[in-house]
């Protein structure tokens, strides 16, 4: 199907190592990972779906909770409105959770510096 490049340039993987050279010669030695399903290495759109089930399922979790123990305690109006609220803050402490995994909130680095660089007990 292809053919060798004219000269003699080596095998594949030589040619393959100068490329990534001369496309990025601070690289040194350039390395392929595979890093699997990370939550640091989720993309953009991923982590806002993410965010949004999350968002959605406590919200719908704790709706159809206060709606089945209002049907069955008969009070339907309290029920819904405690477990939907409380629904909705599970929903937002998932969200936190997920956002402060993937180093989306910035928060006093392990030096004690803030992201600006002053010390955060001055």
């Amino acid at each position: 199907m292809g053919h060798a490049p004219a000269g003699d340039d080596g095998n594949f993987d030589e040619r393959l190592k100068r490329a990534r050279q001369k496309l990025d010669p601070r690289s040194g030695e350039f390395a392929v990972t595979d890093e699997g399903n990370d939550d640091s290495s989720m993309s953009s759109l991923g982590l806002a779906i993410r965010v949004g089930t999350d968002l959605v399922a406590g919200l719908a979790v704790g709706v159809a909770i206060g709606y089945a123990l209002g049907h069955w305690f008969g009070y339907r109006a309290l029920f819904l409105s405690v477990f939907a609220l409380a629904g909705c803050g599970a929903g937002m402490l998932n969200v936190w959770r997920v956002l402060k995994d993937s180093d989306m909130v910035s928060g006093p680095k392990d030096d004690g510096r803030s992201q600006r660089g002053s010390r955060i007990d001055d």
